[in-house]
């Protein structure tokens, strides 16, 4: 049913249909007749819109994760990759995450097409400070002004056509011009751009010490890991010893380890005294 349903509206958006603002209701009306005919019992645009927004949510946390230091992106397989030792720290902290990575991801596709720049990031936010609107162009001795030939509503003015001296009724080359104001806001593009940078380069130098972080954090071993070694009394306390020492030097291996059912963690024990004969 989500595949069905994620498949018409990608097919509607690729038709080039407005959905920055979410699909309209004529739209979820024809996915709601077309689930109805699928599962032979009535779909309601309710259900579909709930529907609908939960895949939002996912692939919003998709893009999230996409964005992990370190990550890697797998466009073959829809898949995000993160190495061992990232992906077992990471699902350590967050398990609910361990359903996105390192396995594909299911009718991304079709989320891509129905949300992909759809959604808001923050990429381009501008400061509480900002002017709203695009930057416009103002007075200044190489673009001056002409007020006799703008209209006078001031249209001139809003979308930087002015090209002219500044003239007009009362006001010579002598006259000081009000232009004060327009310098300071000439310098505004200029400071914006730059606030940008450095905010861009903030916000990379912050994910890399994360990352840095997240990496170093898993310093400790499962806490049920020792009685878990030592239950295993068909092997020789030496043995138990060893392995014990082995899983806690790689915490990694240890959390999996842990994970493990009975016969397969006495498999497991078995590979590492055949692969670490040194242990013993």
């Amino acid at each position: 049913m989500s595949a069905c349903m994620l498949r018409c509206l990608a097919a509607i958006a690729r038709k080039g249909v407005k959905t920055d603002k979410g699909f309209k209701e004529i739209h979820i009306t024809k996915v709601a007749k077309e689930l109805t005919q699928l599962v032979s019992y009535e779909v309601t645009n309710t259900q579909v819109t709930n529907h609908l927004r939960k895949w939002k949510v996912r692939y919003q946390k998709i893009e999230k994760l996409r964005m992990l230091s370190g990550a890697l992106w797998d466009d073959d397989q829809k898949m995000i990759v993160l190495e061992e030792q990232h992906y077992l720290g990471h699902t350590q902290d967050t398990p609910k995450d361990a359903e996105f990575l390192n396995t594909p991801l299911v009718n991304f596709e079709y989320m891509e097409t129905c949300f992909a720049d759809k959604l808001a990031t923050g990429k381009f936010a501008m400061g509480s400070n900002e002017p709203l609107g695009k930057l416009i162009e103002v007075e200044g001795p190489e673009n001056p002004i002409d007020l006799d030939s703008l209209h006078a509503h001031g249209e001139g003015f809003v979308e930087g056509q002015a090209t002219h001296e500044l003239r007009g009724p009362g006001i010579d080359a002598t006259t000081p011009s009000p232009s004060s104001s327009n310098r300071k806001r000439k310098r505004g593009p200029i400071l914006a751009e730059e606030g940008m940078i450095q905010v861009t380069n903030m916000s990379e130098a912050l994910r890399d010490v994360a990352g840095a972080i997240n990496n170093t954090c898993h310093t400790e071993t499962h806490p049920d890991l020792c009685k878990t070694v030592m239950d295993l009394t068909q092997f020789e306390m030496e043995q138990r010893l060893a392995v014990l020492d082995y899983l806690t030097e790689h915490k990694g291996k240890g959390l999996n380890f842990m994970k493990m059912e009975a016969e397969v963690r006495e498999a497991s024990f078995k590979r590492i005294i055949a692969k670490n004969p040194d242990l013993v």
